[in-house]
C-alpha cells in the first residue's frame, strides 16, 4: 500500500511538472507572438509615416519647429515634456491632430503614431536648430500604440524610425548629381 501510495505521489510530480513546463511554453509562445505583431504594426506605421511627411515636404519645417505636436517621442535632445508610454496621452492627443494617427486593420480605432524630427544637420561651429531643416533629411518615426491590434501590457511602446530624404527637382538641364529629375526616397 505504502509503495502504490509512493508511485501515485511521483506520477502525480511528474504530470504537474508537465503541466507546469507546458504552460510556461505556452506563455513563451503567447509573448512571441505578440512581440512580432508589436514590430509589424510599428513597421507598417513608418511606411505611412514616410509617405505622409513625404507628401508634405513643404511644410517640414513648420513640424520642426512645433516638437510637443509633431515629434513629442523622447529622443536624447527631447527628453521629458510627455509622458508618451501612458495609453491616455494617445486618446487626448488624437483629437487635435488625427492626420498623425492610422487605422492599420480597419476596426476603426487607431493603431500608429507617426511623428518626424530634424537630422544633425548643422555644420559647426553652428549649433545645432532641431526646428529647422537644412539639408533635407529628416528622421520620421512610427509608435504602435494599438490596444486592439496588438494586446499592450503595460508601457510597452515599439517606436521604429527611418531617414527620409527629399531630392528636389533638377533645373531640367539634368545634372549628375541628381539624375531622377527630384524623388522622394
Amino acid at each position: 500500500m505504502i509503495t502504490v501510495l509512493l508511485m501515485m505521489g511521483l506520477l502525480a510530480a511528474i504530470v504537474s511538472g508537465l503541466m507546469l513546463y507546458v504552460h510556461q511554453e505556452r506563455e513563451r509562445t503567447i509573448a512571441s507572438t505578440r512581440s512580432m505583431a508589436r514590430n509589424t504594426c510599428a513597421a507598417s506605421g513608418l511606411q505611412f509615416a514616410r509617405a505622409y511627411f513625404a507628401r508634405n515636404f513643404a511644410n517640414w519645417n513648420t513640424y520642426l519647429s512645433t516638437p510637443a505636436v509633431y515629434n513629442p517621442v523622447e529622443s536624447a535632445w527631447n527628453t521629458g515634456f510627455v509622458d508618451t508610454t501612458a495609453t491616455t496621452f494617445w486618446t487626448t492627443f488624437h483629437p487635435a491632430h488625427p492626420e498623425l494617427f492610422t487605422d492599420l486593420d480597419g476596426d476603426g480605432r487607431d493603431d500608429v503614431f507617426i511623428y518626424i524630427r530634424d537630422n544633425a544637420d548643422e555644420g559647426l561651429p553652428a549649433a545645432e536648430d532641431w526646428g529647422r531643416d537644412n539639408d533635407q533629411n529628416v528622421i520620421v518615426g512610427a509608435v504602435c500604440v494599438s490596444d486592439t491590434m496588438v494586446p499592450r501590457t503595460g508601457n510597452d511602446i515599439v517606436v521604429v524610425e527611418g531617414i527620409l530624404s527629399y531630392n528636389l527637382p533638377d533645373n531640367g538641364y539634368g545634372s549628375q548629381a541628381n539624375p531622377s529629375g527630384g524623388n522622394l526616397n
